[in-house]
């Protein structure tokens, strides 16, 4: 994991705005011009990062699906709703106990909105990936369950990533005959996410939440830098890097994707590398 969070860090914005800032400074000394220009760029693309205009447009060009309509879900059919998991705060003391993010409650939100349209029984996904080592599915049911009054009908609780969200999902889902899920997450997650899932197995009815709007190019305040475009504009980044990753590395019947741990790391760089 340790590799995958310094790709993370360091290939989205601002990571890898600082590291052009930083590769300028260095080689101002020797190459003045190159330095100088790396420096530039990397301030000019934090900046556009950071501007709701830039940040939403990245952000539709990944929704590559539309809000679900309720009809469209076959009533003849074992369905299941799947809830992905996102992070959580460890230990909240306003609430005293471990509570969901925001992006966490963006989805059970619309999970419980969706459940009360069409009664589908819901599966939370999530292993523990905090400190804490709390389990993030337990700790989204108790959201669920608190918040909203819904209990899940299952909990997925080993998984660190989205493919071992789909292909765990599939382990408790398809023996009791559900090979059709409705995919809950935000929309910039839903192509990866839905690929993923149909990789393992299950036909997917894509239902995102969080579709961006795209803001007028001529309204100078949509050009100003906001922390929440930046914020915005580095989970869209992440995204299309793992697409480009899934394009390059099948995870299916992979054990490095299975298990993602520093060693599958090392041991899959050096046997690509011939080392």
């Amino acid at each position: 994991m340790l590799i995958r969070s310094l790709v993370s860090i360091f290939a989205a914005p601002p990571g890898v705005n600082l590291l052009l800032i930083c590769l300028g400074l260095v080689l101002m000394a020797r190459l003045r011009r190159t330095g100088l220009s790396l420096c530039l760029l990397g301030v000019v693309s934090l900046w556009l990062f950071s501007t709701p205009f830039v940040s939403t447009l990245l952000s539709r060009a990944l929704e590559a699906y539309p809000v679900i309509e309720i009809a469209d879900i076959p009533a003849d059919k074992k369905i299941a709703m799947v809830v992905l998991g996102a992070a959580h705060l460890d230990n909240a003391e306003e609430y005293g106990s471990s509570t969901p993010t925001d992006h966490g409650l963006i989805r059970l939100h619309y999970a419980a909105s969706l459940h009360r349209r069409t009664g589908l029984p819901i599966m939370l996904t999530g292993g523990p990936a905090n400190a804490s080592q709390d389990i993030h599915s337990e700790v989204l049911a108790n959201s669920l369950e608190q918040q909203f009054g819904i209990t899940p009908a299952w909990l997925e609780k080993q998984s660190a990533t989205t493919w071992q969200n789909a292909t765990n999902s599939a382990e408790i889902l398809k023996p009791q005959g559900f090979d059709t899920v409705v995919l809950v997450t935000e929309a910039y997650h839903m192509r990866r996410a839905a690929m993923l899932y149909e990789w393992a197995g299950f036909n997917v009815l894509p239902a995102p939440t969080l579709l961006e709007p795209l803001f007028p190019w001529n309204d100078w305040t949509f050009w100003m830098p906001q922390a929440s475009a930046l914020e915005r504009s580095a989970l869209v980044v992440h995204e299309s890097l793992g697409l480009l990753w899934y394009r390059l590395v099948s995870p299916v019947d992979n054990q490095f994707e299975s298990e993602v741990t520093l060693t599958r790391w090392i041991h899959f760089i050096t046997n690509r590398l011939n080392i």
